[in-house]
């Protein structure tokens, strides 16, 4: 394994992820929301597709690039229905504290995380074009591994590092009088992003 490539690898990929967009606009605003249970779970979800897709280009069956659009469509609008629901749960709820609770901390979260990050084209061009600069056709599978985890680490990094961010903003800014102001932006704001990604 060619440690500098891998480390450049990371780089490009830490970056791209951190790129402004509506995936990170989503955790943002969740987290904002004191949704952070919730954030979490998207969070992973979306590192979770990520990996699948560098997987399975890495091991060589580029099955993602076979997929068809209608498959990739139905993922990117199961994910964008899931994001206006929790739009609306937002918008609906009497204070920041009660968003969502349980219900947004589990499988569905993770699941509209990994249906949004598969069903976005960009996700697999990314890795098409950063994982054949680091890989080769008889690599070893633990140099597969090392990418893949290097793959968990670098959009990891991004994604809880934001939710980290955001959670500490929203603890120097927020106060009792802004809350229902802020609930409304932040699910208006996830339904902009929504759309966004509609028609990515």
């Amino acid at each position: 394994m060619d440690y500098t490539s891998l480390a450049a690898y990371v780089a490009a990929l830490a970056a791209l992820t951190a790129a402004p967009g509506p995936l990170m606009a989503v955790l943002v605003a969740r987290t904002l929301a004191q949704d952070a249970r919730g954030a979490i779970a998207f969070a992973t979800g979306l590192c979770l597709g990520d990996v699948l897709a560098a997987a399975t280009i890495l091991f060589g069956a580029q099955g993602l690039t076979h997929v068809t659009p209608e498959w990739l469509g139905l993922l990117k609008y199961a994910g964008v229905a899931y994001l206006i629901w929790i739009s609306a749960a937002i918008w609906n709820s009497s204070g920041f504290g009660k968003v969502e609770g349980r219900r947004a901390s589990g499988a569905g979260a993770v699941g509209a995380g990994m249906a949004l990050c598969l069903g976005n084209p960009a996700t697999v061009m990314i890795y098409l074009v950063l994982l054949p600069g680091l890989t080769h056709e008889n690599m070893a599978l633990g140099d597969q591994a090392l990418v893949l985890g290097a793959t968990l680490a670098a959009v990891g990094l991004v994604f809880f590092g934001t939710i980290l961010l955001a959670r500490q903003i929203n603890r120097r800014v927020l106060n009792a009088a802004s809350t229902t102001l802020l609930r409304r932006i932040t699910a208006a704001f996830i339904v902009v992003s929504s759309l966004w990604i509609v028609v990515s």
